[in-house]
């Protein structure tokens, strides 16, 4: 898998949202945190080995531990989850409002529920969708036409789309802090990701994704951070 096998060899860093992106994306994570396959490596990584499942590859590899022969039909029975992967799992499992990074990680976006639409109104009733409304009169002869309208967009929607986008920020950031604990051999920085895109001097551009870093060679915004003891 090359470099996006671990992102950071060539800069020794990665941003925390680049690692929970590897981590459930090129790692796929999910499918094993809740059956480890690993336990010795879980373990040195002071993480705590999860049970393996009823059907998967770990119990085939356990009873032939036993000493049952797995006809592999030659295919080599082998899995590999790096141990920074199954960290990042269990630190979101730990930390507030970690579901919102591993669904964004998975689906490889950041929240969007901030950026207005194109339109903040649509009409209350369609004659056809998306082109021609029904209008109303106030009297007869066709005067004082109107058409009724939704609003789709106000103040208290636009705050709740910035409260979602904060939300998953601040959970980058003590990602970030709590995965800076460890001894991965790399640091994790960021987040990378604007605190408030929405400031019209804020950098939001659209997230980076895996392979552009490892093609740039670092983490988006050069960004850097010591490895907290």
């Amino acid at each position: 898998m090359g470099a996006r096998a671990r992102p950071w060899e060539r800069t020794g860093a990665i941003d925390v949202e680049l690692l929970a992106q590897w981590a459930y994306g090129v790692q796929m994570v999910d499918r094993f945190e809740a059956a480890g396959l690993h336990r010795v490596e879980a373990m040195a990584a002071g993480l705590e080995p999860s049970s393996l499942s009823a059907d998967g590859v770990g119990q085939l590899m356990q009873i032939e531990h036993l000493g049952c022969r797995i006809d592999r039909g030659g295919v080599q029975i082998t899995d590999n989850v790096h141990p920074a992967a199954y960290a990042v799992a269990g630190a979101l499992r730990e930390i507030a409002n970690g579901d919102r990074v591993r669904f964004h990680a998975l689906a490889g976006t950041r929240p969007a529920q901030w950026q207005p639409p194109e339109r903040k109104v649509r009409a209350a009733i369609w004659i056809k969708e998306g082109t021609e409304a029904m209008v109303e009169y106030e009297g007869p002869g066709r005067k004082g036409g109107y058409c009724q309208v939704i609003y789709t967009w106000d103040a208290r929607r636009e705050a709740w789309g910035r409260e979602q986008y904060t939300v998953w920020w601040e959970a980058l950031g003590q990602l970030a802090y709590r995965l800076s604990t460890y001894a991965f051999g790399f640091i994790v920085t960021g987040p990378a990701a604007p605190a408030s895109p929405w400031h019209p001097k804020s950098e939001a551009g659209r997230p980076i994704s895996l392979d552009e870093s490892v093609e740039a060679g670092g983490p988006p915004n050069g960004s850097s951070q010591s490895p907290r003891r």
